[in-house]
């Protein structure tokens, strides 16, 4: 009869396993200890920490309105190489250019000036009696634009065509109506880009006019100029220029807030602190072994500690 072959590995896997719960069970006091607190710390810091809320809208771009006038193009002959084809109503845009835009450095500084938000992004170091800084190095409008950028979320869906909008603050008003300042802002921007061409192209036609003596081609260019009249008066009349704002920024609830997420915190540092506690008990665990089955290795061990920890104090 053979005899059954032993897998050592295995028996050695086993009793290896045995060892480490030991380990474990034995050191328990430090596990939970370093658990404990650890969540005791988590959860203060957590709920000391603001509540921070979000306001957010959605807005799409606005589709291009053609003029019922003739084409500038076929009208105008010579001068078209003048003027930009398919001249457009309604301020119709990309949504590439709205989401480049809102997240402009340009943009940015203009709601911060604008509105004067400095004393709102920075309100713990603005003295609301005195009116003033209570500091003696005021925030720049540098440091103005990299917190609004902390802040503010600009993300586009590709799929719906839609662009979301949000800011974060520790106050829901707050976090609403800076939304509202970046729409207005957006709009202007662009309004006054649209305006400025306008202003442009008007002028050059009014040239052409005084230069040109034919009744056919003054005819046509008379048409040109009633098309930037009336691009000029939708840009005017539309309280948002070039887009359109499906969802309007709105105030959060109170219990409504995006950050911090104390559950999350907590349970996050309660699984870190329980590896880190571990860790330490194979460590305390293998010192204290050290220390009895080689002495010698434990003092060279406790003179390299030694000299590291005078090392770095020196």
């Amino acid at each position: 009869m053979q005899d059954v072959i032993k897998d050592p590995y295995a028996e050695k896997d086993e009793i290896d396993l045995i060892e480490l719960f030991t380990v474990l069970v034995k050191q328990k006091r430090l596990i939970i200890s370093i658990v404990f607190f650890t969540a005791v710390i988590a959860g203060t810091i957590s709920l000391i920490m603001p509540d921070i809320y979000r306001s957010e809208a959605v807005i799409c771009a606005r589709s291009r309105e053609k003029s019922s006038s003739i084409n500038p193009l076929s009208a105008l002959g010579g001068l078209s190489s003048a003027m930009v084809e398919g001249i457009g109503l309604g301020g119709g845009g990309t949504m590439e250019k709205l989401e480049v835009v809102l997240k402009s450095r340009n943009l940015t500084n203009r709601v911060i000036k604008k509105h004067r938000l400095m004393p709102v992004i920075f309100s713990d170091i603005w003295d609301k009696k005195k009116k003033e800084w209570d500091t003696d190095n005021p925030p720049t409008i540098q440091d103005g634009w990299e917190e609004m950028q902390n802040r503010l979320t600009v993300r586009m869906d590709t799929k719906k065509n839609t662009i979301k909008v949000g800011f974060d603050h520790e106050n829901p008003e707050v976090a609403k109506k800076i939304v509202d300042c970046y729409l207005t802002e957006l709009s202007e921007t662009l309004r006054e880009e649209v305006l400025q061409d306008a202003a442009e192209n008007m002028k050059f036609f009014r040239k052409q006019l005084e230069k040109t003596s034919d009744s056919l081609l003054k005819e046509k260019i008379y048409s040109l100029l009633a098309n930037e009249i009336e691009k000029e008066t939708f840009a005017r009349a539309q309280k948002y220029y070039n887009f359109v704002v499906l969802d309007p920024p709105f105030i959060p609830d109170p219990d409504k807030n995006v950050k911090p997420k104390r559950v999350l915190i907590c349970i996050l540092s309660v699984v870190v602190a329980f590896f880190i506690a571990v860790f330490l008990a194979f460590l305390k665990e293998y010192i204290h072994q050290l220390k009895i089955e080689d002495p010698e290795h434990y003092q060279a061990l406790l003179q390299g500690l030694k000299f590291s920890s005078r090392k770095n104090a020196g």
